[in-house]
């Protein structure tokens, strides 16, 4: 086991007294949503997988991070290839933080048989899953019956902040991922005493990308996954990114992130730089996407490099998939999911040519861009990735 289990924190959920293993600063308390009841805390997970080292130093200035996210969307780019080098081990006992919440009636609770397991993207921390009451699909999922447990990934949020270039790397991140959804299947609850018995894996962004890769990887971690913000399209991401105007973290105006190492970026502080990205606009509430600006977090760089190892097809996974995007998210889809074909739907027999195919579906969220949780669509992308759920695991 791995140093906590959902047993103990469902225990602690639902007003038992048993510990949270190796956690610190544990707190009781509400979704955002105002809907779920949840326990939160750092707990120290053991990481160990094999990254690639990274050759080259991380930038000194802003004015050099953006001329190395310029040249890697240039055309014939070899700034990623010839950044990283060799295989490598790394290892480590890290923080992170992590949010389990539940349907706030105790019998709704008892009831609990799946839980989900939340992965955020790039830029963003545990809380685009709960931003705020009408935005909350921690909530969606416990008022369904579910229990989610979502986390700041390693480098990211209230997570530990190590080696941005040669430790927090995609193989890392799906090491993490897997062992959590390891923890959810194995852990049980208390009270009836009621198993957990399927795990759903839901991730957004680079997030969906960890999430496919730990089902190409260990196809038996998941009973169904959601993923959000994905396609085959791939020419418009590296515009997404270089519109953010990354720059060194320690130098962000708001001065939240003072004290990072140099590798770890943020988006610009001009929140229009957001907006291109993540945002379609008249498509969101102005006052979510200023909660969510407020909110942003980093990147590091070593993520960036090693990102194309999280998009091999999931072959080996063959249970039902959902993949829900906006409609005009502009990362994967260049601002028109529906040209020249539903890129949500022609994502699945790409990247998981062995799914159920009768319990896989697609969605996009009208007028809905990249961030699919801070639309006015939201609520609609919600209930269909519970109906997706409730179809497909017979919940």
């Amino acid at each position: 086991m791995y140093f906590f289990t959902l047993a103990a924190l469902a225990t602690l959920a639902v007003g038992r007294t048993q510990p949270l293993l190796d956690a610190v600063d544990l707190q009781r308390s509400r979704s955002a949503g105002g809907r779920s009841t949840c326990i939160s805390g750092t707990i120290k997970i053991p990481l160990r997988a094999t990254n690639l080292q990274v050759l080259k130093p991380a930038p000194k200035t802003n004015f050099e991070v953006t001329q190395l996210y310029v040249e890697f969307a240039q055309v014939n780019s070899k700034v990623g290839a010839s950044a990283v080098g060799d295989p490598q081990t790394v290892e480590g006992n890290y923080g992170i933080y992590a949010k389990l919440c539940f349907p706030s009636d105790q019998r709704a609770q008892r009831r609990v048989t799946t839980a989900q397991l939340l992965t955020h993207g790039g830029t963003l921390d545990h809380t685009y899953w709960d931003i705020a009451p009408g935005y909350s699909y921690v909530d969606a999922a416990t008022l369904a019956g579910y229990a989610t447990l979502s986390y700041d990934r390693l480098g990211t949020g209230l997570s530990d902040h190590p080696d941005p270039l040669q430790t927090v790397q995609l193989p890392l991140q799906i090491e993490l991922a897997h062992i959590l959804a390891q923890e959810l299947r194995t852990g049980s609850m208390s009270g009836g005493r009621l198993t957990v018995s399927k795990i759903v894996g839901v991730g957004h962004s680079l997030g969906g990308a960890i999430t496919q890769a730990v089902a190409a990887k260990y196809p038996k971690d998941f009973d169904a996954l959601i993923i959000q913000g994905t396609s085959t399209v791939t020419q418009f991401a590296l515009t997404g990114v270089v519109s953010q105007a990354l720059q060194i973290a320690n130098t962000d105006p708001s001065g939240r992130f003072k004290g990072l190492a140099d590798g770890y970026h943020v988006s610009g502080p001009l929140p229009q730089a957001a907006q291109f990205a993540f945002y379609r606009y008249p498509g969101f509430d102005p006052k979510i996407f200023s909660l969510q600006t407020s909110r942003k977090q980093t990147l590091a760089l070593g993520e960036s490099y090693t990102l194309p190892l999280a998009y091999a097809p999931a072959t080996a996974y063959i249970g039902p998939v959902a993949i829900i995007n906006g409609e005009n998210d502009w990362f994967y889809c260049g601002g028109d999911c529906t040209y020249p074909v539903d890129q949500a739907a022609a994502a699945i027999p790409a990247y998981f040519p062995n799914a159920d195919k009768r319990r896989s579906t697609s969605y996009l969220a009208p007028g809905a861009g990249h961030n699919v949780n801070a639309h006015l669509s939201a609520g609609m992308a919600f209930e269909r990735m519970i109906a997706f759920l409730e179809g497909a695991l017979g919940h």
